[in-house]
This record gives structure tokens, C-alpha cells and sequence, in this order.
């Protein structure tokens, strides 16, 4: 379901194990739908919008196979589709979720929240709020910084809400004020947020445990990665992500899910407490995600484990072979460039602000020190063995579609960038 970075992970996992794979996609343009690892691409209804249209869709594509056809989620919004309309589809299809309560439980942060803390898992402490007393009262009790979030994560996703929240998935408020005129902005939106105490530290401090858990709650394969890069900073979605060894955050991971009755693919997010060293929870993605093609470098294909199991074959459990070479990286082109473009701008504009009066001469050279720090730093990060998100020699249209969208969107971000910093400089 959905034919970007996890998608196309998805049919590349799965190729050359004899698995015939189709995406299904609402989008035209998406990259995965000129693929070479799709055996086709069906179009349907965005199951976020026009849920029972989609509902329709499958059924009719479903007439063309002669067995129930493995149907992988890529997004919050698949898996309630899933969910909710299991029990037409469960006849048709096989659907790589639990048959109970557990989704919603699961994408429940509250509940999440909850859990972790009946299980003594490191979370940083949570509350919901529903109106503006209940904001008043409960934030005394919490320390600023705080993150807020939605409760569910598809709830600031809806057409059109997106843009109302600012196109955040979570953002920081540092003082009580601050927090009052956010949510007032928020309520045109939802009357209901989740404030959790915020843990200091930098992207790199986010590290995710990868699994497959069976209805034992036994590990079927797993492994452990870390973000360096995320699109925005902080609070987006990693885009330059390296596998490593983190094996602190594997039994909390498998506790947590145990906890849930959760079974099914899994990625488990945590953030490194340096002032006490710990490893606190932040949020589960029941579902396949961007990254997950990073195991096949330690011995781990969780997409080909997931088809296994769903389908009822008997499989080995995986452990990752992690060695001594420098990491490899799961990189998201477009991501990246714009978090490059935006570095450089943060920088010139910091620049300029400090010293305005500075002559055009030494200005520009300042300009290329930025430049040249910035190319350092992300080659630095870049450095070793890469999977990237699109771009693949033996798959090159996607590629080719992608980097003539990032040109587009790098041109116009340019031109957009130089006429800000000429206006602020004026």
C-alpha cells in the first residue's frame, strides 16, 4: 500500500524469493510506480480519504488471483483501514495485523504511555489535555521543555489538517505562554494533545529497534539502528539513518510488545538520556516503515520473515551479524537535500544578522565557509556503505523521476531562500 520509501523497500526485500509483488498506489507520480520490482501497479482510492471506495477497489482486484494475496501496510492511516474493515477483507486477503483490540490500543500514545510504565520502561512522563483548564492544570505538574503531539498520530494527517498544524508531527514549546497560544491555534483543529516532558539531545540520540514478533511473542528476526539526520530537526522523520548495535533497547522492545499481545512487524523508537543514561521510550510503528531495508545488511530480511509467517510457513529465528566496518546508511534523497539547503540558509541568515555591516567582499567568503563546513560535515556523514531510499543501478526510472522533482523543488527553494535573506538584508 503506497508506492514510496517504504514500499518500494518492501518489493525489493521481497525480490528474488519468487514473490510476485504489486503496489497499489492513489498517486500517479509516486516513484515506486515505475519500479522494475513490481510485477504491476494497480491504481485505487487513498484509503486516508475514500476508505469504503477502497474497500470496493480491493475487492475487485482480489478477483484476479486464486488465493488470498499478503497485503502490507505502509502508513497509520493503512492499518485503521485495515483494521476496520478487517472483517470484509479478512476472506480475501491475508492481513498482517492482530484480530483484537491491539491496534488501536497500540497507536494509542496515551495507552503506549501507560503500558511502558506498568512494565518499568523508561517514558518520559505524559498527559493528554482536552481543554484549556485542563491544559492550565496539567502542565503544572510536568517541566518545561514540552513536546506536543496528537494522541494518535493520523489525527493531524486528515486532508487538510496537515497544513493547519503547521505540517508538524510534533513540535517544542519552552514556556507556559508559548503553550497556551499553540493550542489556541490548535483547536481549530482538535481540542485534545499530548504534552510529554521533552528529553534533551540531538537527532543522533534516536535509536530504533526493528523486529518481527510471533504470536509466542518470540523474536523472529531483529536489529537496531540509529537516526543522524532528521527532516525537521528533531521532531520529522529520519532520513539519513545507520545500523548499529544497540542491544539496551532489544528487551524493553520485546516487553513492550509482549505487554500489548502485539504480533506483526514493529518499530520501537527511543531516545538516549545522557544525563542518566537510559533509554526512554518514545513512540511503536506497528507496520513497515522507511528504513527497514537496513537489516538485509546484517542478515536480516523482516519483509521476507513477515511474508513467511503470514502465510503460515515454519521459520528460523534471525539474529543480526553486526561487524566492525563503518555502518551502512539508509539515505532519503529529497529529505536530505532540503535539510542540506536549509542548513546553509540557517547559517547565512545567522551570519548576516551578526554582521550585517560586514563588506560584500568578506561576506562572500563567509558564504563558502559555510558552504565548504556544511559539504564536510554531510560527506563525514555519508561516509561508507549507503542504501538509498530510490535511487538503485539495477532500477533506475524511479531515480531518474525522483532527482527531476528535487531539482524542481531545489529551484524554486533557492530562489525562495536568496529573495528572503535580500529582503531581510534591505
Amino acid at each position: 500500500m503506497n508506492l514510496y520509501y517504504t514500499g518500494i523497500g518492501i518489493a525489493r526485500n521481497l525480490y528474488g524469493y519468487g514473490v510476485r509483488v504489486y503496489g497499489l498506489s492513489s498517486e500517479k507520480d509516486a516513484p515506486g510506480v515505475k519500479s522494475r520490482f513490481f510485477d504491476g501497479v494497480y491504481e485505487v482510492p487513498n484509503g486516508r480519504d475514500e476508505p469504503e471506495a477502497l474497500y470496493r477497489r480491493l475487492l475487485e482486484i482480489r478477483e484476479h488471483y486464486t488465493t488470498p494475496p499478503v497485503i502490507f501496510p505502509t502508513r497509520d492511516f493503512d492499518i485503521l483501514f485495515l483494521h476496520q474493515y478487517r472483517e470484509q477483507l479478512a476472506p480475501f486477503y491475508r492481513l498482517p495485523q492482530p484480530q483484537d483490540q491491539t491496534i488501536p490500543r497500540i497507536l494509542d500514545k496515551l495507552e503506549t504511555a501507560l503500558v511502558a510504565e506498568r512494565c518499568h520502561i523508561p517514558i518520559p512522563k505524559t498527559v493528554v489535555c482536552t481543554s484549556v483548564s485542563d491544559l492550565e492544570e496539567k502542565s503544572r505538574s510536568l517541566d518545561f521543555p514540552l513536546v506536543v503531539k496528537p494522541r494518535f498520530a493520523y489525527q493531524w494527517r486528515h486532508k487538510g489538517t496537515w497544513e493547519k498544524v503547521g505540517a508538524r508531527k510534533a513540535f517544542l514549546v519552552r514556556a507556559a505562554n508559548q503553550l497556551r497560544d499553540e493550542y489556541r491555534q490548535l483547536t481549530t483543529v482538535t481540542q485534545e494533545i499530548l504534552l510529554q516532558e521533552y528529553i534533551e539531545g540531538e537527532d543522533s540520540d534516536i535509536v530504533v529497534c526493528c523486529c518481527y514478533i510471533d504470536q509466542r511473542g518470540k523474536l523472529l528476526g531483529y536489529f537496531t539502528a540509529r537516526k543522524l539526520c532528521q527532516t525537521p530537526p528533531l521532531f520529522g522523520t529520519g532520513c539519513l539513518v545507520e545500523i548499529v548495535n544497540i542491544p539496551e533497547i532489544i528487551s524493553p522492545s520485546v516487553q513492550l510488545l509482549q505487554a500489548f499481545g502485539y504480533v506483526g512487524l514493529a518499530e520501537i523508537e527511543f531516545k538516549h538520556n545522557k544525563s542518566t543514561n537510559t533509554f526512554s521510550l518514545i513512540e511503536v510503528n506497528p507496520r513497515h516503515w522507511d528504513q527497514h531495508e537496513l537489516g538485509n545488511t546484517v542478515g536480516v530480511n523482516l519483509t521476507w520473515i513477515a511474508y513467511q509467517h503470514i502465510i503460515g510457513q515454519h521459520i528460523e529465528s534471525r539474529s543480526p551479524t553486526y561487524n566492525g566496518r563503518v555502518p551502512c546508511k539508509w539515505i532519503a534523497e529529497r529529505e536530505l537535500v532540503t535539510t542540506v539547503i536549509q542548513s546553509v540558509f540557517r547559517e547565512i541568515a545567522a551570519s548576516q544578522a551578526t554582521h550585517s555591516q560586514k563588506a560584500r567582499v568578506r561576506q562572500m567568503s563567509e558564504y563558502c565557509s559555510i558552504l565548504k563546513k556544511t559539504a564536510q560535515k554531510f560527506a563525514a556523514l555519508l561516509y561508507g556503505q549507503k542504501i538509498f531510499a530510490v535511487l538503485h543501478a539495477r532500477d533506475p526510472l524511479p531515480g531518474f523521476l525522483l532527482c527531476s522533482r528535487i531539482a524542481r523543488e531545489l529551484a524554486k527553494t533557492i530562489v525562495t531562500r536568496m529573495v528572503a535573506l535580500i529582503r531581510a538584508k534591505i
